[in-house]
């Protein structure tokens, strides 16, 4: 599946620039920033646009998402010739914007941008990446901040995408481990999230192909055109290796796999921690040594998945790997429905605002304006031709 990845904002630069590491035959990708110092840092992206130059002088939004929902609407012309140039050159299936939900230009621009893009190429799906902010150790007024547009954003993008993929930072901290920097965190959950994605993307590329092959026709069925949202899960478990034979690992049997699928959708497991059941649409990747993709074992799991996401039938693809030294599973859930972790953020925002004496740390009144939402429902798209 060739895919235009958008990073916008700091978080999303980042994540997009992951993803150029894993696979530049297949992705294209373009960084979009109000703040001129986070571009620069993005060694495998060509193409960054910084937005706002004139008004902000390249120096960001902070955190205002009003502002960074008015900077891209006035930029939108500027964005989308970078975009044309890009679409007519890589014809990419589908495009996906990714963003941290806490900040400011990201979160406010992406939905924006989204609108544009849906109007001007119609056949391509846009979908979104989410990321939903750690706020282990913050101030109270940056956690006021950071949970308040999280809360805000996700509620604005649930309009303007094809489908909404969140990724919770909070899933990946290791509390146990004190000597890594959040800055290492964060490149290490970006680097795991890039490896997921790009499994799941490359599954049907491979050569020779697979048993069952996972196309990118498979992907947009289970990630739809309705705004849903989802998450995914991954399990893996390293394997012995007999010209290794000093190093652990555990021999895969049938039920070891089957374990594997079903831990796949555990809570823990899951890019963003959701009761799966009563999801639209599910798939699943097993990644490992042919030797090791057990048919009998993979359709029990398959229907392991389907009891416990209530899928009518959940799609598959394998991914025989000789060189790897993991047994994986990759589940996409999408249409989930269990949304308690906003929820938890919600009440969170309350009882920081209750407790600070100033309100307007909390940012509690950082609501986008109006007229912008007005604005993307209303107004005629940029003409340019459709490719």
């Amino acid at each position: 599946m060739r895919v235009l990845w958008i990073g916008f904002g700091q978080a999303g630069g980042k994540i997009a620039n992951s993803l150029m590491g894993m696979n530049r035959r297949l992705y294209s990708a373009i960084a979009i920033n109000t703040e001129e110092a986070d571009l620069s840092g993005l060694g495998n992206i060509r193409q960054k646009v910084l937005i706002g130059k004139y008004a902000l002088r390249g120096r960001g939004v902070g955190s205002d998402i009003d502002l960074g929902a008015s900077i891209a609407e006035k930029s939108l012309a500027q964005m989308m010739d970078t975009i044309d140039v890009v679409v007519r050159k890589q014809d990419p299936e589908v495009i996906w914007i990714a963003a941290g939900l806490g900040g400011g230009s990201g979160a406010g621009g992406s939905f924006v941008l989204a609108n544009e893009l849906k109007k001007v190429y119609k056949h391509i799906p846009v979908y979104g990446i989410g990321v939903v902010p750690s706020v282990s150790g913050m101030p109270q007024d940056k956690e006021a901040l950071n949970l308040s547009n999280t809360v805000k954003s996700f509620e604005l993008w649930s309009h303007y995408f094809n489908n909404i993929l969140l990724v919770d930072n909070q899933q990946y901290e290791r509390p146990h481990v004190t000597r890594e920097s959040v800055e290492m965190m964060f490149q290490r959950v970006n680097e795991h999230l890039a490896q997921t994605l790009t499994t799941i993307i490359s599954a049907g590329e491979i050569r020779p192909p697979p048993q069952e092959v996972f196309s990118s026709s498979e992907i947009k069925a289970t990630m739809g055109l309705i705004g849903d949202i989802s998450t995914i899960g991954y399990c893996a478990e390293e394997i012995k290796i007999k010209s290794q034979f000093w190093r652990n690992g555990m021999d895969p049997g049938t039920h070891e796999l089957e374990s594997i699928i079903e831990r796949s959708v555990e809570k823990s497991s899951l890019t963003f921690p959701a009761d799966v059941t009563g999801a639209r649409s599910a798939s699943l990747i097993v990644h490992g040594r042919p030797e090791h993709l057990f048919a009998q074992s993979i359709s029990t799991g398959k229907a392991k998945l389907e009891e416990l996401t209530t899928v009518g039938k959940v799609r598959y693809g394998d991914y025989p790997d000789r060189r790897t030294k993991y047994l994986s599973a990759i589940t996409i859930i999408s249409g989930i429905t269990d949304f308690s972790r906003l929820d938890q953020m919600k009440k969170r925002v309350q009882e920081l605002s209750g407790s600070m004496s100033t309100s307007h740390h909390s940012n509690s009144d950082n609501v986008v304006d109006p007229s912008i939402i007005q604005n993307l429902t209303t107004r005629d798209s940029v003409s340019r031709p459709i490719v």
